[in-house]
Order: C-alpha cells, then sequence, then structure tokens
C-alpha cells in the first residue's frame, strides 16, 4: 500500500479527515479501541499507514493519563513580582481545573539546570510556567523540550516561544524620562541581578539617557538583598554630583533611601530616587516611592490561559496553532509619589 507523500509530519486531525471520523474517535483508537467500531478502526488503521501518522507521546499521556498539573519554575518565590505572579497562576489554574507544582532553580550550572528539568518532568505536567525573570531562568528555556507545552513570563522576546512580557524596557524608559523632566542629568542605574537585555528596564534606562543626551553612567549590579541597596545608597550618597537614583525594584530603592540617610543626604531633597514593581510597601515608606506599577498577577493568569489553550491543541490535535508563539504585553504604570522633585539649582 503506497503511502502519502506530505510535507510535515501528519497529525491526529489529518487521520480523522481521511478516516473519515472524528478526532476524538482517532483519539480512542490509540488509547482505548475497544470502545471503537471494527469498521472505523480498519478506516483509522489504513488512514494511519497510508500518512506514516506517529502519535505524539505528549498527547497520548495527557489523554490515557488525564493529567491536569501544571508545572511553575521559578529562581526565588520569596520575590514579590515572582510571588504575585505565582499568584495569578495559582488562581487560574484553580479556575481551569489544574493543580500547581512549584520547582525552585538556586542554580545555573547546566547539570543543576538539567536535573532540575528532568525533576519537574518526572511529574508529567501537562505544561510549564517558566518566571523569566533573570539569567537563571533564561538559561532553563534551553532545557525544556519544544514539544511540551510551555508559556515565560518576562525575559527577552523569543519568537519560538508563547510569552507574556511586562514591557520592562518601556517602563524603565518612561520613569527615567521622569527623572529627566524634572531636570536631572546624572542619573545612576542601580540595577537587580541579570538585568540585561533588549526587554530589561536597564535597557528602558539606558535609551532615555541616550535620546535625552545626558551620560548613561556604569550601572551598578545590587543583590536581592535590600541591605546591597543600603550599601549602594552610602557610597552613592558621597558624590556630591549624583541628583538621581533609578533602582531595580522597590526594596532596592527602599535600601538605598536608608542609606543615603545614614551619610546625611535627604530623599528627595538631595537625591531623588525612583524603584520598580510599585511593592505594597513603597507607598508607606519614607518618603514614598516613585515607582513602576506592574501587572504580576495579571501576567500569571494570562499565562495559564494560553497555557490552557496550547495543551487543548494537542488534545484535540491541532497541532502547534497561533498559540505556541502568542505574544501578550502587558504596559506599566508610572506611579508618582514623594522620592522624586527638581534637583537643586
Amino acid at each position: 500500500m503506497a503511502r502519502i507523500a506530505t510535507s510535515k509530519a501528519a497529525s491526529i486531525k489529518d487521520v480523522a479527515i481521511l478516516a473519515k471520523v472524528s478526532v476524538p474517535t482517532v483519539s480512542r483508537y490509540l488509547n482505548d479501541r475497544e470502545h471503537v467500531s471494527a469498521e472505523k478502526c480498519e478506516r483509522i488503521a489504513k488512514a494511519i499507514e497510508l500518512l506514516a501518522y506517529r502519535p505524539n507521546p505528549i498527547a497520548r499521556a495527557l489523554v490515557r493519563e488525564r493529567t491536569r498539573s501544571i508545572a511553575v519554575l521559578s529562581t526565588n518565590t520569596a520575590l514579590f513580582g515572582q510571588s504575585q505572579t505565582i499568584q495569578g497562576i495559582e488562581t487560574s489554574a484553580r479556575h481551569l481545573g489544574y493543580s500547581l507544582t512549584i520547582s525552585v532553580l538556586t542554580d545555573s550550572s547546566r547539570k543543576a539546570l538539567e536535573h532540575s528539568v528532568q525533576v519537574c518532568l518526572d511529574q508529567n505536567p501537562a505544561g510549564v510556567v517558566l518566571l523569566n525573570f533573570d539569567k537563571i531562568g533564561n538559561e532553563t528555556v534551553n532545557y525544556l523540550p519544544p514539544t511540551l507545552p510551555m508559556v515565560t513570563i518576562a525575559g527577552n522576546r523569543d519568537k519560538e516561544i508563547a510569552q507574556i512580557s511586562l514591557d520592562e524596557s518601556e517602563s524603565g524608559y518612561a520613569i527615567t524620562r521622569h527623572l529627566i523632566d524634572l531636570g536631572h542629568r546624572r542619573i545612576f542605574h542601580v540595577a537587580i541581578p541579570g538585568g540585561g537585555g533588549g526587554y530589561t528596564r536597564l535597557n528602558g534606562w539606558q535609551q532615555a539617557c541616550e535620546d535625552a543626551g545626558i551620560p548613561v553612567l556604569s550601572p551598578i549590579e545590587a543583590e536581592w538583598d535590600p541591605e546591597s541597596g543600603r550599601e549602594i545608597g552610602r557610597k552613592l550618597g558621597k558624590d556630591p554630583q549624583i541628583t538621581a537614583i533609578f533602582a531595580g525594584n522597590d526594596e532596592i530603592a527602599m535600601g538605598i533611601i536608608r542609606g543615603l540617610g545614614d551619610v546625611g543626604k535627604h530623599v528627595p531633597e538631595d537625591v531623588s530616587v525612583v524603584g520598580f514593581d510599585d511593592h505594597p510597601i513603597s507607598k508607606v515608606w519614607n518618603p514614598g516611592i516613585t515607582t513602576i506599577r506592574q501587572n504580576f498577577n495579571g501576567a500569571g493568569i494570562q499565562a495559564v490561559e494560553i497555557l490552557n489553550d496550547k495543551i487543548n491543541d494537542i488534545i484535540e490535535g491541532r497541532g502547534h496553532t497561533e498559540n505556541w508563539t502568542k505574544y501578550i504585553e502587558l504596559k506599566g504604570e508610572l506611579i508618582i509619589r514623594e522620592s522624586t522633585a527638581k534637583p537643586k539649582s
């Protein structure tokens, strides 16, 4: 019997069309053919042979084992942004009937990441949401199989992967522009760990400075611990030419404000300080911190919705639809508070 030549691998939908049955019928044939009539079994078997169809192993696992679990890969679940994103993921997953497992990535070495990913895959999740807020998250993408339904949140744009972007570069530009419009001409950026790339708040700061024709000062990288921000604040506070600091997140901004105070500098009278993320404490800090409000919760909710569509694409035999490379931007909002003011004349 001659096979039908095709330019791409046949899908379960192709088999259903050729056999003149529904996709669920083909699925039942592949997994529980006792409930499919002999006549339909014969048609499906012939269609499979003609198309040289090979069942997707992930699809078969989803059908056979009724996997209703989503895995979340994250580097630090205690950080405000990641915890809020996971809260959104959990809300959406519960609504759609999925359970949630969380794997924490703590080491960027190849061996450690491979092990972390394998432990995750051993749980046989229906899909994965990767919180790509730093270098470790970015590296993890390379160890996840392309056939597994996956959505990333944040990070540089990868057109081969479904992604929710928090549009950090544009927000970084907007908050830097706020300082520039106040009259500041020496704006330091204190970066969060692994904050490089074209879609980051650091990139937005740099572009805003370049567009305004002011110096792009070498950024300083902080640790996630706000205490590192305090040490940086003490050092920068000794430079009389600095009038503004853009901290990579609100916790670091809080540490910087404390450090500036340690060396006798006042915010915003001597130095304006801005943060990022709109941590709940930022509005009650003294002074209230000018920041960018990000929709972390919404990112988590939408990521699971896209992931659910991708899982259904596999189960229902549609293959890789537009869901597999869907890209959604959630823009940040500039929140102006008391930590910024015009520089001294």
